[in-house]
């Protein structure tokens, strides 16, 4: 089974390969350049339009079995910021399915610099300088003490993702 990220970071093509091995014999992984085609720091609605954006272009591009898109951003619910990451899964029978990772609020701190445009993965380095943070244990890694790195919580979204080829029936897939 072929699998194409939209990503070429070691930790995203680490998830791919945790999550599809789980459930899936000789999975094979591959990096592929796909554009998000959104702010470098998406906001709403364009975190989950660059996940199904990398999919896309991944399935495409590869000729894959699945393409997979992962975009981090920050979503606004109740009042209040959080950053979450979305995925999304394309298959080549047209299928789109999608999840999020859970979501952790957004220091205030920094929140008008990432309203401004600037990526938390920059902001993070800043603060910390922990370089290439984005591709260790991201910021939810650093703001969690460790507690939580990027892997986990990507894992955790890219499981949603998956829920519909586990349960076929459900979803009317064949």
């Amino acid at each position: 089974m072929k699998i194409a990220v939209g990503s070429g970071n070691p930790v995203k093509l680490e998830v791919a390969r945790e999550c599809f091995s789980r459930f899936f014999d000789k999975v094979e992984i591959i990096s592929v350049k796909a554009d998000s085609n959104v702010p470098s720091q998406p906001i709403g609605e364009e975190t989950m339009e660059g996940a199904i954006n990398r999919a896309r272009e991944s399935l495409k591009a590869a000729k894959a079995d699945f393409g997979v898109g992962m975009e981090g951003g920050l979503i606004e619910l109740g009042g209040r910021s959080y950053f979450t990451a979305c995925f999304a899964i394309a298959d080549g029978s047209g299928n789109m399915h999608t999840g999020t990772s859970g979501w952790w609020e957004c220091p205030k701190g920094i929140l008008p610099e990432i309203r401004a445009g600037r990526e938390l993965g920059e902001i993070t380095e800043r603060l910390t300088g922990i370089k290439n943070v984005k591709q260790k244990q991201g910021g939810i890694g650093v703001f969690t003490k460790g507690a939580v790195d990027r892997k986990a919580l990507y894992v955790h979204g890219l499981y949603m993702c998956l829920v519909p080829y586990l349960n076929k029936e459900l979803f009317g897939l064949r």
